[in-house]
């Protein structure tokens, strides 16, 4: 199997543990404020499996320098394939294991745009995009769209810096 198949397999598994692990501390439900802070556990797996896939690259090919367009497009497909996984399970989350996720957060969303001053039309607004993003069409421009466009760009610079950090063995005789 491809390494950007396989890494991005594991790292679209660990991204839907990290989302189980969420909903199973009740930070779903309950505890929207973590939520916040916890919801970047994804771009931060995204990214530790991205370095471990171009890390992997210099230690499978034997190579000392690897050039930045191969290492992004490398990150872009490991990422759409993490996106994939995402996607696929954000989907059945939202529908079938949390259903009430989206209706609760946007009552505690709203109760906290409407205690700070916001207008109405700006509430409605949030209201508007936030249930477009839960969505089909959302999930999928959010995981399946932008994952890719990241992984591409974090890999070409996780590249390059896998390039200067690398250093070539010793050649003895």
């Amino acid at each position: 199997m491809k390494p950007e198949l396989s890494y991005g397999l594991l790292g679209g598994a660990a991204m839907v543990a990290w989302t189980l692990a969420e909903y199973a501390l009740g930070i779903h439900n309950t505890r929207f404020a973590l939520g916040q802070v916890t919801g970047w556990g994804t771009e931060v797996i995204l990214l530790v499996m991205l370095w471990c896939l171009l890390r992997h690259q210099f230690t499978r090919l034997d190579r000392y320098w690897v050039p930045a367009w191969e290492g992004m497009l490398r990150g872009a497909l490991a990422s759409f394939v993490a996106g994939l996984v995402l996607y696929i399970f954000l989907n059945v989350y939202v529908l079938f294991i949390n259903p009430e996720w989206p209706d609760l957060y946007l009552e505690w969303r709203v109760a906290q745009l409407r205690a700070t001053g916001d207008t109405e039309d700006h509430v409605r607004m949030f209201v508007r995009s936030f249930r477009w993003m839960t969505g089909p069409a959302g999930l999928a421009l959010l995981t399946v769209g932008l994952y890719p466009l990241l992984g591409g760009v974090v890999s070409a610079g996780l590249t390059l810096w896998l390039n200067l950090r690398h250093k070539e063995p010793a050649r003895l005789g």
